[in-house]
């Protein structure tokens, strides 16, 4: 048994001698893993820095956990008095039940009460000594637990790391902070694991040191034990059972494992160009697992800063952790003489019996076989082949065999790549050699590397014709070097790596482990799930979405957050399950194209009663009746492009105090008088302001109007109107712009589930930001909102009292009047792009009289108007008919 700080989680391990000791005889594997963290974090923190004294008491926080368990047990036998907190009440009858605790004693760490507990039960002392893991305002109130000249231990580290600032008053009282950082201590101090174990061993049959209770789960079943961890509802410790407590002769467990590759750090290896960029990240990947000792060749040597950097960084970090002795030579020896390989492998025999040979030595002469020179063909076969064979020579006689023995070959060798023949050739050799130490019994790998994007020979090149030209593309270095990890283990003397572009499957019906997992997980049927409800209102947790958005990172390179995937359909996904990702993308895209346009808003109630849009002063101008997002930022772009003067007309709080439509329209009427006296205004009008544009037309104040009727379905106003109607003619005014359809239709269900309008436009509010995150400027939005409400409301009564009709019988009286001032409407079509009729009822409809309605239909997806100088372009999805009167 013992500690390693890294890469545990395996059938077996490379671990240093300096952290392990015997397992004691009465203790089983599972109960030996128990032990070591959580009694090593006390030997240290409460025997070697706390100096914890028979008879004190001590404050233990989180008892009911591995370290909580076993200071139980260590304080018992110092005859300390104890006091502890737990968060729950199961956790609180654990240890009523398991260690005879008072209940009186345990108090509970979810509330900052336990302070008030503890100086009564210790009659205004305090205690000794706070074994501390909790955080923020726990932490300075168990500060205020401790006596006089008592101590504070520290073995969270969430504040540490967080860098939270330590109150300084309650040190007044001669109390001691104490940090612990269990593994700083591992990596410094060479002879504290043996102290501890030690100490283990002399307590380990008193009762000072026992197993903590824990969970055991198979190897098999390692994905529920991490989950069954992040429930926060163990107690104790949560162990994985790799293997079976061996017996003294049991043949190796068979069992599925991941293979990974260990290099002996008491033998050195041989890299040849291993200062250009790949034999830099080679070197640290080497001494990720396990290496310590290399001689590495270089026609440059250490060169350049980055190359000295490197070497000075690793001899600083091995100089500080002295695990292993390291060390890194840079031979001068050439390769390409027998002499000069033998005088490498000398340098390598003396710092340790050689492990391995990496050859990345390379010489690039590109260019067409027909303008090669003899002396640039050599040079690189040579240097590809001629080190590689030397190598192989002189190895073979010595009197062990190397581990590795790995050349770094290309793709150009097996698939041909223009003007790469010399060194295509030079790596066929080296791969023919490979084959023959195989044959030989000896190791021989040479791996056909794609382009690497990161560091070497192709990042440096100025030509990418292979993956220009190819389906492959370049990989990276640290996908590189993890195929490597695999690939040292197979028998195969020749294999390849590279990355090809690979098409997304369309169809199909095979069941993914992820998407089957979270079904399940979920507890759902998709079969017999209405397929319109959201992964988020299923109760998606965080931990399956993370799942899904890696998923999606992985095999199709799109990047989501976790409301994304929150946002996804069930029957979006049931499509995933069967290979179809085409509407998961639209939707995805659609929530990119809802923000970007969301986040030029600006929530934010007007408080001028009018904004001049571009900075012209001369010339007609026109009139921007208030939009229903009480902004003009969606046509700014337009107003820039006039050639006359464009102004928009504000919503105003003044204006939300009026409460019928006719009292708004009046006062839209007096600003436009008091902006331009002489009338004969141009004017735009959108939703309740077309009203206004064709009273101005009517009373001869308009020259010109440009009516918006965008809203295909206007039969709410021949409604009895309703609170919940209006709300959600509301949402679907917005459209697919702001909010896609599946999130839509949610927060319609939503609102139907909530009671009050501000309920109702508080779930509109947060769907808006969760779209949007912290990047919206939205200071009066929910004003906003209710403004939208409002003006809808004052729409549908005043088309309710029957005031839309007497407007129409009005207009057909004037109408040879109005058709002079040039009336011009924008209306869409939906669902029809041959112009053979109009299925939907607008607005205007109800407004102008039928036998005096033309349309000029255009099956185009841009429609253009002019008025005077103005001219706009608006490009959609569906088709809009321009009608001129």
């Amino acid at each position: 048994m013992g500690v390693e700080t890294g890469r545990t989680f395996a059938t077996s391990i490379n671990a240093s001698f300096h952290n392990m000791t015997i397992v004691p005889e009465h203790w089983s594997m599972a109960e030996a893993a128990t032990i070591i963290n959580a009694y090593a974090t006390l030997y240290y923190a409460l025997i070697q820095r706390a100096n914890l004294k028979q008879g004190e008491s001590i404050l233990i926080h989180s008892a009911a956990g591995g370290v909580g368990q076993a200071a139980i047990n260590m304080c018992r036998h110092y005859g300390c008095d104890i006091y502890v907190t737990v968060g729950t009440v199961e956790k609180r009858r654990f240890l009523i039940n398991e260690y005879n605790l008072p209940e009186a004693r345990i108090l509970n760490s979810r509330d900052i009460l336990f302070k008030h507990q503890v100086m009564r039960l210790t009659e205004g002392r305090g205690v000794d000594i706070v074994l501390n893991s909790l955080a923020g305002e726990k932490l300075d109130i168990s500060y205020q637990c401790v006596a006089k000249r008592g101590r504070i231990v520290e073995i969270g580290k969430y504040d540490m790391f967080h860098n939270r600032p330590v109150g300084m008053y309650d040190l007044l009282r001669d109390i001691q902070l104490i940090g612990v950082a269990l593994d700083i201590v591992l990596m410094e101090d060479m002879e504290f694991f043996g102290q501890f174990a030690q100490w283990m061993h002399n307590n380990c049959a008193n009762g000072c040191v026992k197993p903590i209770n824990y969970t055991l789960f198979p190897a098999t079943d390692a994905d529920k034990a991490f989950r069954y961890m992040t429930t926060g509802k163990h107690i104790g410790k949560v162990v994985i059972n790799i293997r079976d407590t061996e017996q003294p002769l049991i043949p190796a467990p068979s069992m599925t494992v991941s293979v990974k590759t260990f290099f002996d750090p008491n033998k050195s290896y041989i890299i040849t160009g291993g200062l250009g960029g790949l034999g830099l990240e080679l070197i640290s990947w080497l001494q990720y697992y396990g290496a310590r000792k290399f001689v590495v060749t270089s026609r440059g040597g250490l060169n350049t800063a980055y190359r000295k950097w490197m070497h000075a960084r690793f001899r600083q970090v091995y100089e500080r952790v002295k695990y292993f002795l390291s060390d890194w030579v840079v031979s001068t020896a050439d390769g390409l003489t027998i002499g000069g390989a033998r005088q490498l492998v000398s340098e390598a025999e003396g710092l340790a019996p050689i492990g391995g040979v990496f050859n990345l030595a390379l010489v690039l002469n590109d260019s067409l076989l027909e303008s090669q020179t003899c002396a640039k063909f050599r040079q690189s076969v040579d240097t590809k082949y001629r080190i590689c064979a030397n190598l192989d020579e002189i190895t073979r006689r010595l009197d062990y065999r190397v581990d590795y023995f790995v050349v770094f070959s290309s793709v150009s060798c097996g698939k041909g790549n223009a003007g790469q023949s010399n060194y295509s050739y030079g790596n066929s050799m080296c791969e023919r050699l490979c084959e023959g130490r195989r044959r030989d019994g000896h190791h021989g790998l040479a791996v056909q590397y794609g382009p690497v994007d990161d560091v070497g020979a192709y990042a440096d090149a100025a030509d990418h014709a292979l993956t220009r030209m190819t389906t492959m593309r370049a990989q990276r270095v640290h996908s590189c070097f993890d195929v490597l990890d695999k690939l040292l283990a197979i028998k195969q003397p020749i294999v390849t790596s590279y990355k090809i572009v690979t098409q997304i499957k369309q169809s199909g019906s095979i069941k993914t482990r992820m998407v089957a997992e979270l079904w399940r997980a979920l507890g759902v049927d998709p079969d017999s799930t209405p397929d319109h409800i959201t992964l988020g209102e299923i109760g998606l947790e965080s931990i399956y979405a993370v799942e899904v958005q890696q998923e999606f990172q992985k095999q199709y390179n799109t990047h989501v957050t976790l409301n994304q995937i929150k946002s996804i359909t069930i029957g979006m996904f049931k499509e995933y399950e069967s290979g179809n990702i085409t509407n998961i993308k639209k939707h995805l895209e659609a929530i990119k194209r809802a923000r970007s346009v969301l986040l030029k808003q600006k929530f934010i109630m007007p408080s001028d009663k009018y904004t001049r849009l571009n900075a012209l002063t001369t010339g007609h101008p026109v009139y921007f009746m208030p939009t229903i997002l009480l902004n003009f930022s969606l046509i700014e772009e337009l107003a820039l492009k006039l050639n006359r003067p464009a102004i928009g007309l504000n919503w105003t709080r003044e204006v939300s105090q009026l409460t019928t439509l006719k009292a708004v329209n009046k006062y839209y009427r007096n600003l436009l008088r008091h902006i331009e006296p002489t009338a004969n205004y141009d004017v735009v009008g959108y939703l309740d302001s077309i009203i206004l544009c064709t009273k101005l037309l009517r009373k001869g104040m308009a020259n010109r109007a440009v009516i918006l009727d965008t809203v295909t379905n206007w039969r709410f106003l021949e409604e009895q109107p309703t609170d919940a109607s209006a709300l959600e003619f509301m949402v679907n005014l917005i459209g697919d712009e702001w909010m896609p359809a599946a999130i839509r239709h949610r927060v319609v269900r939503q609102m139907r589930a909530e009671s009050d309008v501000s309920a109702k436009i508080g779930v509109i509010v947060r769907e808006v930001t969760e779209v949007t995150g912290s990047a919206l400027v939205a200071t009066d939005m929910d004003e906003i909102f209710r403004v939208m409400y409002a003006r809808v409301r004052m729409l549908s009564e005043y088309g309710r009292a029957t005031k839309l009709a007497k407007l129409k019988m009005s207009m057909a009286k004037g109408w040879a009047k109005m058709r002079s001032s040039k009336l011009t409407i924008i209306k869409p079509v939906l669902g029809d792009t041959t112009g053979e009729g109009v299925n939907d009822k607008s607005f205007v409809d109800l407004l102008l009289p039928e036998s005096q309605f033309t349309i000029t239909r255009r099956d185009d997806t841009r429609a253009v108007f002019t008025l005077r100088s103005l001219s706009v372009t608006r490009s959609a999805k569906q088709l809009f008919i321009v009608s001129r009167v």
